[in-house]
């Protein structure tokens, strides 16, 4: 049998559908890379990023964290923590120092209770004696003090002022002839004929104090006890002949020294006088002209009336502040 032939036009259409399927699988190919090459271009884009957002974030870690560690705080040698009013509350207000007499001469006083009694207390009435030309308003609360001791300089013995204790409290009520009547409010002690009736101080309330020492150097001496004791430990408040004539005010430490002791010489009979020692210190609660009373806050040793008392070193701040 012969063996068919094609001719020469079907060669060349074969060829031609070759060609074709070459170029239709290039052209698949370039699609099928082109889509493979735009999943990792993407790929690498997220990648960058997260590098990049990786790198700013650890950056403004970097930035933020603060390393602590332990440290020493170090104060000012002049600077220590105030003390609340409410831990010297118990020794303000009690006691007042009247420089002039006439001060006292002028005042009201009690004459006596109701029904003449004598002794009087809280809830009941007392009968005073008004000065002429002096007015109470209805209400008006006045303080009830009682004279004490007269305090003198322990040098010259000119009289510094007078002490008075406050023994209470009473409401003006009204006038009845010669006398006004109060209601007495308040009765530390039993009110008697003679206490002097006084306006309260006047004047701003410190809340807290703020110890310090003396802007200029001072000496002293303690004048005496106000609860009368006489042997003066610590806690315990006591009068000195510094006061604000003196630059000493609220809050003022003071040194505390055993008065020197004197003795008599063995052999020629003559007075020697010992040097005096540190015994402790005081800081001033309220002060007046020429009298101030103090708050003795360290005593290592018993003290007494006529005892030194005068500018501390700096280290009095450095012993308050470890209290």
């Amino acid at each position: 049998m012969g063996v068919l032939q094609d001719g020469p036009g079907v060669a060349r259409r074969r060829v031609g559908h070759q060609r074709e399927e070459t170029i239709m699988q290039a052209g698949n190919g370039k699609r099928g890379m082109g889509r493979h090459g735009g999943r990792l271009a993407g790929g690498l884009m997220m990648i960058g990023a997260l590098v990049v957002a990786s790198l700013a974030v650890r950056d403004v870690a970097a930035k933020e964290v603060v390393h602590l560690s332990p440290a020493v705080r170090e104060l000012p040698a002049d600077r220590v923590s105030p003390v609340p009013r409410r831990e010297v509350a118990p020794f303000l207000n009690l006691y007042r120092i009247v420089d002039d007499p006439a001060v006292l001469e002028r005042a009201r006083y009690v004459v006596a209770g109701e029904e003449g009694q004598q002794l009087m207390a809280a809830g009941d009435t007392a009968y005073v004696r008004t000065p002429e030309g002096a007015t109470a308003r209805s209400g008006a609360r006045l303080a009830i003090y009682r004279p004490g001791e007269t305090y003198r300089s322990p040098d010259s013995g000119e009289p510094l002022g007078i002490e008075l204790r406050r023994v209470g409290d009473a409401r003006w009520v009204r006038r009845e002839g010669e006398l006004d009547v109060f209601a007495i409010r308040e009765a530390r002690q039993e009110i008697r004929p003679g206490d002097r009736l006084l306006p309260y101080r006047a004047g701003p309330v410190a809340l807290h104090f703020t110890p310090r020492l003396p802007s200029s150097s001072v000496a002293g001496h303690i004048l005496g006890v106000p609860e009368g004791v006489h042997v003066i430990g610590r806690h315990t408040l006591v009068a000195l002949d510094l006061g604000r004539s003196d630059d000493v005010t609220p809050g003022t430490l003071l040194a505390l020294q055993a008065a020197p002791a004197r003795v008599s010489d063995p052999l020629d009979d003559a007075t020697r006088r010992l040097t005096s020692a540190p015994a402790g210190l005081a800081m001033v609660v309220e002060s007046f002209a020429r009298v101030s009373y103090a708050l003795v806050t360290e005593a290592s040793r018993p003290l007494e009336v006529g005892d030194v008392v005068s500018t501390p070193g700096r280290e009095a701040l450095t012993s308050w502040q470890r209290r």
